[in-house]
């Protein structure tokens, strides 16, 4: 009797580790071990190429594969918005907190009118050949305007709902557009280019520059004196409204040696102005023109461009930055990091 129970035993272990192996795969749902790890907002292997402020609270900035990140408290904490895209976002602009649009690759624009909760995709007028968006600009009323490649101009009057193209295309590319005042507007680009229009984009008439560079920013501190920038350190100065353009550092004695933090020691002023600068504007808090580049390199004019200086934001700091924009007592830049130079002092934004 007990042999045969035994054998019976023995021959039934198989099944009885088959079915609680079955039972363990069917019914026992494994517990997570330890902690998740979400990613953050801010990573080093980010780019951002496109930041916009608004009331020195809330920074949006976008960047490569369709990346857009939101800080509604100057910048200490970030949070990733979700985008229906993973192409290269070139650049942001907003009417206030919840309304804003993205340009980028392959004609890309987005639109947001819950403060990014949601992003749509809109559909926009584009060419057979090269559709990259380079920049945005959004004024009051819900007007837009939007350059690129092949000399693509874009306007919206709808809050970036529906585009419309205003100008034929041509083999060059537009890098930003600036509105000046009601009904005039102009454009930089690559060999030199700017563009005027002074009928709300009806028409575009080419301005002599006498340059070749490409230029690759343009801003206007008003409706008559403005700058525009580009590769090997260009820059053009306009006090008629962009008619006519000059250089702004010729015959311009290199500045005293500086010693505060950030500017340069060891390199010299034709070093520095010969960088390429990507993004300049009007600080109205610092009374100066403020542009930042390739390697790390700032360069700062006053009202009359008679006065310049120039450095790199830190030691070591050796980024590119594309975008600017006036924050608190001083300016955010946008490229290889993100981070705020103010009273001659870097400091780089993380997420926390």
């Amino acid at each position: 009797m007990l042999k045969l129970l035994s054998r019976l035993i023995t021959a039934a272990m198989p099944w009885v580790v088959i079915a609680a192996l079955l039972y363990v795969g069917l019914f026992v749902k494994p517990k997570p071990v330890g902690k998740t790890v979400t990613p953050a907002a801010i990573e080093s292997r980010d780019r951002f190429y496109g930041v916009a402020v608004i009331d020195d609270r809330v920074i949006w900035a976008v960047g490569a594969d369709g990346k857009v990140i939101i800080s509604r408290d100057q910048g200490e904490i970030w949070d990733v918005q979700a985008t229906p895209v993973s192409l290269h976002l070139q650049d942001i602009a907003a009417w206030d907190e919840r309304h804003a649009v993205v340009v980028g690759n392959d004609g890309v624009v987005l639109r947001t009118e819950d403060g990014g909760s949601a992003w749509q995709r809109v559909e926009v007028p584009i060419s057979d050949v090269v559709n990259k968006l380079m920049d945005v600009k959004a004024y009051p009323g819900g007007e837009a305007w939007a350059v690129g490649a092949f000399g693509m101009i874009l306007k919206s009057t709808d809050y970036g709902r529906s585009w419309q193209q205003v100008r034929e295309a041509e083999d060059f590319i537009l890098n930003e557009v600036v509105r000046v005042s009601p009904g005039v507007l102009v454009a930089v680009g690559e060999f030199g280019t700017v563009l005027r229009s002074d009928d709300n984009g009806r028409s575009w008439q080419f301005a002599d520059t006498g340059a070749e560079n490409s230029l690759m920013s343009v801003a206007f501190r008003d409706e008559r004196n403005g700058l525009a920038v580009g590769l090997e350190g260009i820059i053009l100065a306009t006090r008629d409204a962009g008619r006519s353009w000059v250089a702004a550092l010729d015959d311009l004695q290199a500045p005293p040696a500086m010693t505060e933090p950030g500017t340069a020691r060891s390199d010299s002023w034709e070093d520095m102005t010969t960088e390429h600068i990507f993004t300049v504007r009007w600080v109205e808090t610092l009374d100066r023109w403020v542009g930042a580049g390739a390697k790390g390199v700032w360069v700062t004019g006053n009202r009359g461009l008679d006065q310049w200086a120039s450095g790199r934001l830190a030691a070591r700091e050796m980024a590119w930055h594309t975008a600017l924009v006036p924050f608190q007592q001083g300016v955010l830049l946008a490229g290889r990091n993100l981070g705020v130079w103010a009273d001659q002092q870097w400091r780089v934004l993380s997420d926390r």
